[in-house]
């Protein structure tokens, strides 16, 4: 096992697919929750890069502070031939789904104004560059692969900017948070008296101020013991979700159950 800080741009810059087990749960994040402190540390990350660059700042006399999103887990999957590198997300899914929702809601604002090159930016979080992904396998594009129940509302959250389709589960968690984000994305862009600069400055705050602990499991660690030392906070699991664990482990035993926590 190995672990580290790493920030968040480095987490997503290689061209890899964090795959959702199927063992996991599906998405139950929420506003109050969970996308709101999460929207506010980034806010308030996004804004103190604005401040550094004000001709007249001190800031940069002292160290930038970072901000912690807490940790992930993955564990590095087979790879066969033609398909992407990939890992499994063993603890953190909730956090690395809601942080894809964000980049994408952060581009389709990008969009909406014509910040191309801000646009562009953002796509690079989300998605594999075109010239590694087999074109046998699309799905590899996407950074992130969530589980069957919840892939239909995540490709409508992370969709390209000139993708105009309705969503196709008006009430699932990811497009309302998709919605939600963008929103408030929006709102507080367009306060600034340079939208366009506010994104990009909003980019490199997510890229270099914001940062995890990433624990990469060996094919030979048990992610369950990792599990129960970092979801003391967590919520527990209700019965359902212990069940389809248990009935999982014999045929993935990397296998484990996941619990939702803080960011």
């Amino acid at each position: 096992m190995q672990a580290g800080d790493v920030k968040l741009g480095k987490v997503f810059a290689n061209d890899h697919q964090s795959v959702i087990p199927i063992f996991q749960r599906p998405y139950v994040w929420d506003q109050e929750d969970n996308w709101e402190p999460l929207w506010k540390d980034v806010r308030t990350a996004a804004e103190e890069v604005e401040a550094e660059a004000e001709p007249q700042s001190d800031a940069g006399q002292s160290k930038p502070r970072t901000y912690f999103l807490g940790a992930v887990v993955v564990q590095e999957r087979y790879r066969p031939p033609w398909r992407l590198g990939s890992s499994h997300i063993i603890d953190g899914q909730q956090r690395m789904t809601t942080l894809q929702v964000l980049f994408a809601a952060a581009r389709a604002v990008a969009h909406g104004i014509a910040a191309d090159s801000v646009v562009g930016r953002f796509t690079s979080l989300l998605e594999n560059r075109s010239e590694t992904v087999h074109e046998a396998f699309p799905d590899d594009r996407y950074k992130v692969w969530p589980l069957p129940q919840d892939r239909a509302a995540f490709l409508w959250a992370v969709r390209r900017s000139n993708d105009e389709r309705t969503a196709p589960q008006p009430d699932h968690r990811l497009v309302r948070a998709r919605e939600w984000f963008e929103q408030e994305i929006s709102d507080w862009a367009k306060a600034a008296s340079n939208p366009t600069q506010r994104l990009d400055d909003l980019y490199y705050t997510l890229q270099e101020r914001m940062q995890l602990v990433e624990i990469v499991l060996d094919t030979g660690d048990d992610p369950q013991v990792i599990f129960e030392a970092l979801n003391h906070r967590g919520v527990r699991l209700d019965a359902a979700d212990l069940v389809r664990t248990s009935f999982s482990r014999p045929w993935n035993p990397r296998g484990s159950t996941n619990t939702l926590k803080s960011y």
